[in-house]
């Protein structure tokens, strides 16, 4: 394996065990209501899904390690909570996972021509 090749699979691993810990303690802590739920799934995981490959990979593109990492934490998600796939935090948890796909490509995309154009 090469280092740009170890750099992406950190940076894909980084974000599902960096959104599940920061799962963990929210769901905990905090609880979950219509707030949180909103705050968790369309704030806190767009921008850490972001952010968290940064630390790690020296890659200056992370589109890929970002969309990956987001499949696997989403994948893992719906596979521990099958059972409630007709509760609403399931169906919100589903859409979220389809926006912030979006979100991030845009996000990335929009970062990327802002280089490009500096």
């Amino acid at each position: 394996m090469t280092k740009t090749s170890k750099d992406k699979l950190k940076g894909i691993l980084i974000i599902p065990l960096g959104l599940t810990a920061a799962l963990v303690p929210f769901s905990l802590l905090i609880g979950w209501n219509l707030f949180t739920l909103l705050l968790f799934w369309f704030v806190l995981i767009p921008g850490l899904s972001m952010y968290l490959p940064t630390l790690i990979s020296s890659n200056k593109n992370h589109l890929i390690e970002t969309v990956l990492g987001l499949i696997i934490f989403y994948s893992i998600m719906v596979f521990m909570i099958y059972d409630h796939y007709q509760t609403d935090y399931f169906k919100a948890m589903i859409v979220s996972f389809v926006i912030n796909l979006i979100v991030v490509t845009i996000w990335s995309q929009a970062k990327n021509l802002k280089v490009q154009t500096a």
